[in-house]
C-alpha cells in the first residue's frame, strides 16, 4: 500500500527556487507547493509591473518552468526573451502571465491556469496578492526602496535597522493554507535579502509558520552576496532566519563539496573577498552533504536562469535527494 504523499512547501524565488523545484518534481509521493516572493521590481517583470499595474511575474515564471512536465521546448518558450522591436528585453512567459492577470482579474488565478497549461507537478502560489514594495533602512538613516535598488546596495556599511514593506502586504490565503497543511517546509536557498526574507516579512506569514506543525529545512547558500552577507558564516544565516521566524529550524543543509580553484577565483573577481561561507556551526541539526553542481555555468542564451553570479549553483538532483532522505527518516 502506497503511503500518503507528503506536503512539501518551498519558499523563495528566482534561481534558488528553480533549482530546488527542478529536483523535487522528479521524486515520487510528494505534493509540492511553491510560495514565491512578489517583491521583484527589476527587469522585464518590473517593467510590466510598473507599466501595467500587474504583480511581478518573473520568479513565478521560473517556478512554473521548473515544475513543468512538458518538454524542454515549453521552458524555452516561457523564457524566450525578445531581442528587437517594442518587446525587446521582455520574456514571453512574463507577458503571458501578465495577460492572464488582466483576463482573470487575479494574478494568483492566472498562475493557477498557467500551471494547468504547463502541466506542472504541484502548485505555484504568490505569497501575496498585494503590491509589495520592499524597503531596507539602515541605522544611519539611509533607506533603500525597491528590490532592484536593494539588490545593488551596500547593506553592510552600517547595521540594518529594519526590513519592511512600504505598504500593507498580506499573506495570500492559499499560501496560508499550504503552510498550515505542510509536512515539510524548505526555506531557500536564494538571495537572502531579495528572495528569501521578503516572504518572511509578509503580514500573517510568521503566524502561519508558528501554527504550522511542519519541519523546517534550511539549505544554506553556497556563497555570500557582496554588500549583503559578506563574511557571513553558516551560524549567521541560521540566526537571522530564526529571528524572523521566531522558532528554530529543524534541519540545516550545508554543502561539504570543495569549490574548484577556478570557481573561487571567478567568484572573487565578481564579488570580492568574503564570499565563501565558513561552516562554523556545531549543531546536531546540521546535515553535511555533497550539494554542489560540478558544472561551471556560463551565461548563454539557452541558460534560462538569471545569471549574474550563477555559475556556482546547487545541484538540483543532489539537493532533492538530500531533502528526500530527511523526509523518509
Amino acid at each position: 500500500m502506497q503511503s500518503k504523499a507528503k506536503n512539501i512547501v518551498t519558499i523563495g524565488g528566482g534561481t534558488g527556487s528553480y533549482n530546488v523545484l527542478s529536483g523535487l518534481k522528479n521524486l515520487p509521493n510528494f505534493s509540492i507547493s511553491a510560495l514565491v516572493s512578489m517583491a521583484d521590481d527589476g527587469g522585464s517583470g518590473g517593467a510590466l509591473r510598473n507599466e501595467l499595474g500587474v504583480l511581478p511575474p518573473g520568479d513565478v515564471r521560473l517556478c512554473l518552468v521548473a515544475l513543468s512536465e512538458h518538454s524542454n521546448i515549453m521552458g524555452e518558450l516561457m523564457n524566450y526573451r525578445f531581442k528587437e522591436g517594442t518587446l525587446i528585453g521582455h520574456n514571453f512567459g512574463n507577458i503571458f502571465l501578465a495577460a492572464f492577470e488582466k483576463v482573470t482579474g487575479d494574478f494568483a488565478k492566472g498562475v493557477e491556469i498557467a500551471g494547468e497549461i504547463l502541466k506542472i507537478k504541484g502548485r505555484v502560489i504568490p505569497v501575496t496578492k498585494n503590491k509589495a514594495e520592499l524597503v531596507v533602512s539602515l541605522v544611519n538613516g539611509k533607506v533603500f526602496e525597491g528590490e532592484n535598488n536593494i539588490q545593488n546596495a551596500d547593506l553592510q556599511s552600517v547595521d540594518i535597522k529594519e526590513v519592511f514593506y512600504k505598504n500593507k502586504v498580506l499573506l495570500n490565503e492559499h499560501a496560508k493554507v499550504s503552510l498550515l497543511k505542510a509536512d515539510f517546509i524548505v526555506l531557500g536557498p536564494g538571495n537572502y535579502f531579495c528572495s528569501v526574507l521578503p516572504n518572511l516579512i509578509v503580514e500573517g506569514f510568521r503566524e502561519a509558520i508558528l501554527k504550522s506543525k511542519a519541519k523546517i529545512i534550511l539549505p544554506i547558500n553556497l556563497t555570500n552576496k557582496s554588500g549583503h552577507t559578506t563574511n557571513w558564516k553558516v551560524a549567521d544565516y541560521v540566526k537571522d532566519v530564526e529571528k524572523y521566524l521566531r522558532k528554530p529550524v529543524d534541519f540545516i543543509l550545508v554543502n561539504n563539496d570543495q569549490l574548484s580553484k577556478e570557481q573561487i577565483e571567478r567568484y572573487k573577481q565578481e564579488e570580492g573577498e568574503g564570499v565563501l561561507i565558513e561552516d562554523n556551526l556545531n549543531d546536531n541539526r546540521v546535515i553535511r552533504a555533497s550539494l554542489l553542481s560540478n558544472i561551471i555555468f556560463e551565461k548563454a542564451k539557452e541558460d534560462i536562469l538569471p545569471s549574474t553570479k550563477g555559475f556556482i549553483r546547487h545541484d538540483s538532483k543532489k539537493l532533492a535527494e538530500c531533502i528526500e532522505r530527511i523526509i523518509k527518516k
